[in-house]
């Protein structure tokens, strides 16, 4: 698929609260920018994919549950914001100017939760991670803090796209430590970044030129963290339909004891 090839978007997504946690801190949006139409809550959204482009993101709240809740969702609106502002301000924009579209829109939702903490007594110390993904043209520009994760699956194999900013994310790239035995390191919560915890964040940055009947899985640590890249693949390829696909990856997280808020998004590019 070249870049200017259009293409219809299929979004599917599920957010349970798990079998622990008492509220569900998880936020995510589906968003077709050019009709300025998105969705929050579990269900699907379909659409051309115009000229604006499309918007995905999973955020995982901490703080409590006031403050987990409370940053994940003005993260997200913050970064839809910007984003929408921005995207239609610059006509036809480059590869690179997607990214800086991205990473600004992020910077600022980092300075937007931070400004409201510190000014919150009771909201003071809330934070998000964050993995958003940016479609324009079929180019894809992904932003990630912390450990919420973006997959691709194409040609019968599934792709981790982002890295986890954490301190067993840090072992696993250093070979120090194996995906499976990472799942169960007891340090596998610290974080090295989360948005609105401070001033400023380090943002990590991926780009991918998108083909038709690519699938693009974006989910919390809530799923990731109870089953390994190959059973979310087989889970996927195993079920009847992309909406199924979503429920089953829950239902797994929540059989494995579902300590965690559980989100999924599972996106396809298909022809138009």
């Amino acid at each position: 698929m070249t870049n200017s090839a259009p293409f219809v978007i299929s979004a599917f997504a599920c957010s349970d609260v798990g079998q622990v946690r008492p509220v569900n801190e998880d936020s995510f949006l589906i968003a077709d920018l050019s009709r300025q139409i998105r969705i929050n809550k579990s269900g699907k959204l379909e659409f051309f994919s115009g000229p604006c482009g499309a918007l995905f993101a999973v955020a995982d709240g901490m703080g409590g549950a006031a403050g987990g809740e409370t940053a994940s969702r003005l993260g997200l609106d913050s970064v839809y914001r910007e984003v929408q502002r921005s995207i239609r301000e610059i006509r036809e924009p480059e590869a690179e100017e997607i990214e800086e579209i991205l990473i600004d829109a992020v910077a600022d939702a980092n300075r937007r939760v931070y400004t409201i903490a510190c000014e919150n007594e009771d909201l003071q110390g809330m934070g998000t991670t964050l993995t958003a993904a940016l479609e324009l043209n079929g180019r894809l520009a992904i932003a990630q803090i912390g450990d919420t994760r973006a997959y691709l699956f194409r040609d019968g194999q599934i792709r981790q796209l982002t890295r986890d900013q954490s301190l067993v994310g840090q072992k696993v790239m250093a070979g120090a430590l194996t995906e499976e035995m990472a799942r169960r390191d007891p340090e596998r919560n610290i974080l090295l970044q989360a948005l609105g915890v401070n001033p400023e964040v380090e943002i990590a940055m991926q780009s991918a030129a998108l083909r038709l009947d690519d699938v693009l899985l974006l989910c919390s640590d809530g799923l990731h963290a109870q089953m390994s890249s190959s059973e979310i693949y087989e889970t996927v390829a195993e079920s009847t339909s992309p909406h199924s696909a979503c429920i089953d990856l829950v239902n797994l997280a929540n059989r494995r004891g579902g300590p965690d808020n559980i989100t999924v998004l599972l996106i396809r590019f298909l022809g138009g």
